[in-house]
């Protein structure tokens, strides 16, 4: 843990010992919200501030607002780069998931270390016009990865911490903070008709979704809350009852992912035309454009080239359009899309990271953006 240091002034020779990281970036941050005018004090966000649901689309201060986002796994030890790289990309949202420090290790998901990483993300983010998504598929995981089922530990005790934290950079508790404009519990979950040792049962997984978008709700009134994006939707005998679970009053987007072409094809009209007759708008909460070879049949997470991973962003996006993209294809459009993942590492092969090392790829997340064109 950062140690914060006193500052100390003489009144004739001043002198002032170093300030600590946070407390420099506190002040920068600061200073450049005061000069938009857009400084946060705690408590004291209006509504119209609040990215809403309202007639299945996404609402900010009275605008139709579409995600236009980048996951930022990997990304947060240089968050200036990562916040320039999301201005060039033109993007308007960064997804916080998996962020703990030590990947998977239970004790890093509630670490001060891991979530000062995540406090300055988020005063970053807010600094540079730019909101976030909270995505707790990291703690599914690392339970998992601990021994412990995820569907049956109750999830209260940490998504409290987490709400109830207060931004050591901004001051601003998390519930209340408007940069965060949605919360997602859990995506990818197991399949329960898999062979994943941690799988939860159908009835398991359906009252774990029950039970924790209520406690979330109950910690949270202000933001969107969503179950995060599904897998194997595609599959009827998944054990994935996602029709019950999307319904749930206190679900308030129907989130989903493409992984595979049958994700593509299937999952993503199916879940589209549900959420749509249950009046709600759904959301591509992840898809994949890497560069390599597919690791298995139907793999839609990797490409050879450049120019077809490209392509498979573009056809992405029509999806979410419903725009011009090749059936099947989803009728409604979406409230947007995030990809996995924001970053300029050198291009090579297994890697997912999207930046202008792919210039094709990096050119269609741009021209893409509901903001400008490219």
């Amino acid at each position: 843990m950062r140690t914060k240091k006193e500052v100390r002034l003489g009144s004739c020779a001043a002198w002032e010992q170093p300030l600590s990281r946070r407390a420099m970036l506190s002040g920068m941050l600061g200073i450049a919200g005061a000069l938009r005018g857009d400084t946060l004090m705690p408590g004291t966000a209006a509504a119209h501030e609040y990215v809403s649901v309202r007639n299945n689309s996404l609402w900010l201060d009275g605008q139709k607002f579409t995600i236009h986002g980048g996951t930022t796994y990997g990304q947060l030890d240089d968050q200036a780069n990562l916040i320039s790289l999301a201005h060039k990309a033109k993007i308007n949202t960064l997804e916080l998931v998996e962020f703990e420090r030590e990947w998977r290790r239970l004790s890093s998901l509630t670490s001060e270390s891991t979530w000062e990483r995540c406090d300055e993300l988020i005063a970053r983010a807010r600094s540079a016009n730019l909101k976030v998504i909270l995505n707790f598929s990291g703690y599914g995981h690392a339970l998992a990865a601990s021994g412990r089922k995820p569907t049956t530990t109750d999830w209260g005790p940490y998504l409290g911490t987490v709400m109830k934290r207060v931004n050591t950079v901004t001051g601003v508790q998390y519930c209340d903070d408007p940069t965060i404009i949605k919360l997602q519990i859990y995506g990818e979950i197991a399949a329960p008709n898999y062979s994943d040792a941690m799988r939860g049962t159908t009835a398991e997984t359906t009252e774990f979704f029950r039970r924790t978008l209520r406690q979330l709700r109950t910690l949270d009134s202000r933001h969107i809350i969503s179950t995060g994006g599904f897998s194997f939707i595609n599959d009827p005998s998944s054990g994935i009852d996602w029709k019950t679970i999307m319904s749930d009053p206190l679900n308030q987007v129907c989130d989903a992912e493409i992984n595979s072409f049958p994700d593509r094809n299937v999952s993503l009209p199916q879940v589209a035309a549900h959420a749509s007759a249950i009046g709600k708008p759904w959301y591509l909460s992840a898809f994949s454009s890497g560069q390599g070879e597919s690791r298995f049949p139907g793999d839609a997470n990797y490409y050879p080239t450049d120019d077809l991973m490209a392509a498979h962003m573009e056809d992405c996006y029509r999806l979410c359009r419903a725009e011009g993209a090749r059936p099947p294809a989803p009728q409604q459009q979406s409230i947007g899309a995030t990809f996995w993942n924001l970053g300029d590492t050198p291009a090579a092969f297994g890697s997912c990271d999207i930046g202008p090392q792919y210039p094709l790829s990096f050119h269609t997340v741009r021209r893409w953006s509901p903001q400008s064109s490219a």
